[in-house]
């Protein structure tokens, strides 16, 4: 009967290696910062535990105090290696031991439940190498004769278990943050649907505009004014090529007070006609002038 596991450590007590990072921060150098260090510890076996730091207090006060610099100087960045509480290093140190093959000699080994393989795909321990032994002087063996090859094709053992590719915590990290941003994208298209549908209910809802003030009657004439009508704007007849003019000052009637007459059609006549008269004597009156100074002229030749 299979144990069930164990609870999890607290992380100044756990021998297990840990992978402190930041996915949930948005940052893509993080995002491939980590990547790299999860293939680092992947292509060397190496079980490890991954941490997010943003979503995790107790890691987050940790690498806060205890992240340093580190032998030059140079202040550590995530993502990091950490275990028994202790910053080992973070991708440009564990990058510089992977080069010279000293990436094991800085960590310790550790498998549990919780680990990256865990225990139950930890490889089976290595038996201790046998102390050498001297290789004793044989004859010559005479040369065997030369065998065809043979195509012979290999089965897998019965009981072997085919293990399924292990999904990295960026790749997971990169899934979430699609989701979440697919699900942004749904909320706009969603309320600019319904600011759309409300826009297109107020039009429909909204009152008829009222019609046109200052229409003549297509059967008559007359002309129905509105109640306030506006100063500035002419009418056209449908019916007929007339307009009516608005903008037209009415006629004077009144003058400091005193009411003006307005003169008739007979008196304007008269008065047009009286003129006319003067101008015609001024040009006869003229004419003779003319005359007289032409006989006179003709007389002294």
């Amino acid at each position: 009967m299979a144990s069930t596991p164990s609870e999890p450590k607290p992380y100044s007590t756990d021998p297990a290696l840990f992978i402190y990072t930041s996915l949930t921060a948005g940052s893509s150098h993080i995002v491939t910062a980590t990547s790299r260090l999860e293939t680092i510890l992947r292509a060397n076996r190496v079980p490890f535990k991954a941490i997010d730091i943003a979503v995790d207090e107790k890691a987050r006060m940790l690498w806060g105090r205890r992240a340093g610099k580190d032998a030059s100087g140079r202040q550590r960045k995530l993502p990091g290696l950490v275990q028994e509480g202790f910053v080992l290093g973070d991708l440009v140190e564990i990058e510089e031991w992977n080069e010279y093959g000293e990436l094991k000699q800085h960590v310790k080994i550790y498998y549990d439940e919780f680990t990256i393989p865990s225990i139950s795909q930890a490889p089976p321990p290595q038996p201790p190498k046998p102390a050498a032994e001297p290789i004793p002087l044989m004859a010559p063996k005479a040369p065997e004769p030369l065998k065809t090859k043979s195509t012979t094709t290999t089965t897998p053992a019965a009981g072997a278990t085919i293990t399924l590719p292990i999904r990295s915590i960026a790749e997971e990290a990169a899934q979430k943050a699609k989701q979440v941003q697919l699900q942004a994208l749904r909320d706009r298209v969603h309320s600019a649907k319904s600011q759309r549908d409300e826009k297109e209910k107020e039009k429909e809802n909204a009152a008829p505009a009222p019609p046109p003030a200052g229409l003549q009657s297509p059967t008559s004439t007359g002309w129905k004014a509105p109640a306030a009508a506006t100063i500035g704007s002419d009418l056209q007849s449908p019916t007929s090529t007339s307009w009516k003019p608005t903008d037209v000052d009415p006629p004077v009637k009144e003058l400091h007070g005193s009411p003006i007459a307005a003169a008739t059609k007979e008196e304007i006549e008269a008065v047009e006609k009286a003129e006319a008269i003067k101008e015609e004597e001024e040009e006869s009156s003229e004419e003779e002038e003319k005359s007289s100074k032409e006989k006179a002229a003709e007389v002294k030749k």
